[in-house]
């Protein structure tokens, strides 16, 4: 199954060689930002060490379906992986550890652990049962404690080359164009395109475009426009402002970091201002604020009319 993960072809052989050979690592932690695979990644491996010859097992694996695989990731209101969750992963792979040739414990987004969490996973890495494997994936391996990852086998995953992100897009029934436009903002990061490239989330990407494109021209009304659906109904939509915020990000942040997107008319300087402008918008939005006053405040910051 690794052999789908596109890219990364250095990294698909040298695990590849450890699966041949019996010698995969016992832990092993993926980094990689949301986007470029690493939790496919992940199931991938999971798949080839417990089915080496495919088949429906290695199916059940990547649908998530898989008994021997026990997935950790983040849950409830503070989106964090939870010492309870993790203390029953030690019962778990000692329990069943006589009933199968072998087990996967798969933790998503580990760097959501918190410390407690942590440091219960580190007790079951440090003794794990013969045929147990430890996944884990993260936004980087900084954001992982040094104890565990010192006791991983650390990869990171690339970006798709853009060549074959437009290909594998288009492929997807979306247009050239789109796969262009999609592959500049999200830098290569496939899983981030497709889910991007249905006509909806497109047209609200490109609507967010074209409020920052506003702003960089000193206009306000651009963004207020951009916003105000998000307003007018009975129950003001946090959700959609959440995602309008995430996209102007992630173009602004193509920007400054001197991507050529299609369309984009913003400046390295302005997208550096911008960004501090959304990223003042995402934490009011997070403390509950008026939406009204947060929109506002967001076009007068973005025009450059007000200093975030």
């Amino acid at each position: 199954m690794l052999q789908h993960l596109l890219g990364n072809d250095q990294l698909k052989a040298d695990l590849a060689a450890a699966l041949a050979a019996g010698k995969l690592p016992h832990a092993i932690l993926l980094c990689a930002m949301p986007g470029l695979g690493r939790n496919f990644a992940a199931r991938a491996i999971a798949a080839d060490y417990l089915y080496p010859n495919g088949r429906a097992g290695a199916d059940r694996v990547m649908a998530g379906a898989s008994e021997e695989v026990l997935l950790l990731a983040p849950e409830g209101a503070g989106n964090q992986i939870r010492v309870e969750a993790v203390r029953s992963v030690r019962s778990w792979i000692w329990e069943s550890a006589l009933m199968t040739d072998g087990k996967v414990v798969l933790v998503r987004d580990a760097q959501r652990m918190n410390q407690a969490a942590a440091n219960a996973l580190l007790k079951s890495i440090e003794e794990p049962p013969e045929g147990v494997v430890f996944l884990l994936t993260a936004d980087s391996e900084s954001s992982i404690l040094p104890t565990i990852r010192s006791r991983c086998a650390v990869y990171t995953l690339a970006p798709v080359p853009l060549e074959i992100c437009t290909k594998q897009l288009c492929q997807q029934q979306i247009s050239v164009q789109d796969a262009d436009f999609l592959c500049a903002v999200y830098g290569g990061a496939l899983g981030s395109c497709l889910k991007s490239g249905s006509p909806k989330r497109l047209c609200a990407l490109r609507q967010a475009l074209t409020a920052a494109n506003g702003a960089a021209n000193r206009q306000a009304y651009p963004v207020l426009a951009a916003t105000a659906p998000f307003l007018n109904k009975k129950e003001k939509d946090k959700a959609g402002l959440a995602q309008f915020l995430q996209d102007l990000q992630d173009l602004l942040g193509a920007a400054f970091g001197g991507g050529a997107v299609p369309g984009m008319q913003v400046s390295q300087e302005d997208a550096a201002r911008m960004l501090l402008a959304v990223r003042e918008a995402r934490l009011e939005l997070a403390a509950n604020g008026s939406l009204k006053l947060l929109c506002a405040l967001l076009a007068a910051r973005l025009s450059g009319q007000l200093q975030p």
